[in-house]
């Protein structure tokens, strides 16, 4: 009588030995593999790869005579096969009732494979009936695509290689990586409560919005879910808790604009959506949706038509500059206007909703001029350095320094005929009837950063009836523009030897007068 079993493992043994691989049988048929095979060293090896291992695998052969493609095994094998950190394979050999084999099949123990055995598994699990792997079997098919090259040791050394790859330890990295996560996809629990009355369901919402930290909550069970199989967590329920959810994560992340009418430009902003997992179970009434950026909180109920929303420019509040002038200029804008607002949602994945927004509570007119012209004008003065990293501000920071800033600005942009200097020259060898350049060194800070120039003014010099020379203002040309974050330090040597290179620039054509204290022996007093 054939012994197939002893034919499949001989002649998986010959082709063993034809490629160099080594084939260790399993001594106990109950193991889930019949060979262990192991691979000789990588000779192609670059010194810095010397340290990998060489490959090993587990293998079960199945022989028939049969060519119907499918095989049943037993569930305890088949969790020994998938749960091996190493490759494992099914090695099919079909001899069709000849002497030697006719075809030969390999199938993968992939991640399709092991998620489908663990899948069956965890059923029978969390099933009322017989548990013993040992009775329960899954069919396993194979087909064309499975078919092996080659009846030799070379085509089944390559066909193994082809799945494991060149590296085994990130094979075994990754697999195990899956068999921990397979399953998991949709989360790892599910729990059920309940709330008494409306009120509480409210802040339950609330709180799934991170709005409220906490809402009180009875009847608390939790069940791990894997496969979407539910099984019990903790056996024990809690007849009474706090639920709280500290790590909310947003539903999408995109703009909201807020137009004045559906043909203006409008102002945009980049915001974060939170829309709660019991949206659809809540009715009309409850249900609500909140849209969160880095200065507001905006929380409005779309079937009902109400919205209610929060801006703040306080205390760790930091945005781009640009950002921060259209933040402004939308408040005040919201708080003047007697007519409502047109805000619109744009989220990837979500259609285009849009609401109506006004300020119809706020008794008196936000004033933020000041600011405003502040903001303008660092807008400007960014430019005008040609600063492509992203500058941001606080509100504290442009309300103090916003005089500063746009003095500079105004300095940068205005024309020759806007400036008069005026100036006194304290001991002798001044020379009034040359042409004078008067150097000097504005700086401003906006926000993260420090904007400075020095500037040469280029003009005729007179004397009023007050003894002081005054500048007659030709030509302004800024020499030297200077960047540098807050926390960078420009020292007064490098400013120094900036100043003495214009300097030495206008020396032998001008009379040069610098308004900077380098500890000259001529004192400089200025009015510009």
């Amino acid at each position: 009588m054939r012994d197939l079993g002893l034919m499949g493992e001989s002649t998986f043994t010959l082709w063993c030995a034809d490629a160099g691989l080594v084939p260790n049988g399993s001594q106990v048929d109950k193991t889930g593999w019949d060979f262990f095979v192991e691979f000789p060293f990588n000779s192609d090896l670059s010194p810095r790869e010397i340290h990998r291992p060489a490959c090993e695998c587990k293998v079960q052969v199945k022989a028939t005579d049969k060519n119907d493609r499918k095989l049943q095994i037993t569930l305890s094998n088949l969790r020994r096969l998938i749960t091996a950190q190493m490759p494992a394979f099914f090695v099919f050999i079909e001899f069709d009732r000849k002497e030697i084999a006719q075809r030969a099949f390999v199938v993968h123990v992939d991640n399709d494979l092991i998620s489908k055995v663990l899948r069956r598994i965890h059923e029978i699990h969390q099933s009322s009936k017989e548990h013993n792997l040992n009775k329960r079997t899954m069919i396993i098919h194979y087909d064309d695509s499975n078919l092996l090259d080659g009846l030799n040791g070379s085509s089944l050394k390559n066909c193994f290689l082809r799945y494991i790859g060149n590296d085994v330890s990130k094979y075994i990295a990754s697999k195990k990586s899956y068999l921990e996560s397979t399953g998991y996809e949709n989360g790892f629990a599910q729990v059920t409560f309940t709330t008494e009355g409306e009120e509480n369901f409210k802040d339950l919402i609330d709180v799934s919005l991170g709005i409220k930290k906490e809402v009180e909550i009875a009847n608390f069970k939790s069940f791990n879910s894997r496969f979407g199989i539910l099984s019990d967590l903790f056996p024990n329920r809690v007849d009474s808790c706090k639920l709280m959810m500290p790590q909310l994560k947003p539903t999408a992340e995109g703009k909201i604009r807020f137009k004045e009418d559906k043909f203006s430009a409008g102002l945009s902003f980049e915001c974060r959506l939170y829309v709660s997992p019991f949206y659809e179970m809540a009715p009309d009434r409850l249900k609500k949706i909140r849209i969160e950026g880095d200065f507001f909180d905006l929380k409005f109920s779309p079937l009902v038509g109400t919205a209610s929303y929060s801006f703040s420019f306080g205390e760790g509040v930091r945005l781009e500059v640009g950002e921060f002038r259209n933040a402004i200029k939308l408040l005040e804008l919201l708080s003047k206007s007697e007519k409502k607002f047109i805000a619109e949602l744009l989220f990837d994945g979500f259609p285009k909703l849009d609401f109506k927004v006004g300020c119809n509570d706020v008794d008196v007119d936000l004033d933020f001029s000041k600011e405003l012209a502040a903001f303008d004008s660092a807008v400007k003065i960014i430019r005008y350095f040609e600063v492509s990293d992203m500058v941001d501000i606080s509100f504290e920071e442009i309300s103090r320094f916003g005089d500063q800033i746009q003095q500079m600005e105004l300095l940068l942009s205005s024309p020759p005929s806007a400036f008069r200097v005026d100036f006194i020259v304290d001991g002798d060898g001044y020379d009034p009837s040359k042409k004078t350049v008067y150097i000097s060194v504005l700086a401003a800070p906006v926000g993260s950063h420090i904007f400075g120039a020095i500037m040469a003014m280029i003009g005729d010099v007179e004397r009023n009836q007050e003894g002081k020379y005054r500048l007659n203002v030709g030509e302004v040309v800024v020499e030297q523009r200077i960047v540098s974050e807050k926390d960078e330090v420009i020292s007064h040597e490098d400013l120094v030897a900036a100043i003495e290179v214009i300097e030495k620039k206008y020396g032998g054509t001008f009379e040069v007068v610098t308004m900077f204290d380098k500890t000259k022996e001529k004192t400089i007093k200025s009015n510009a």
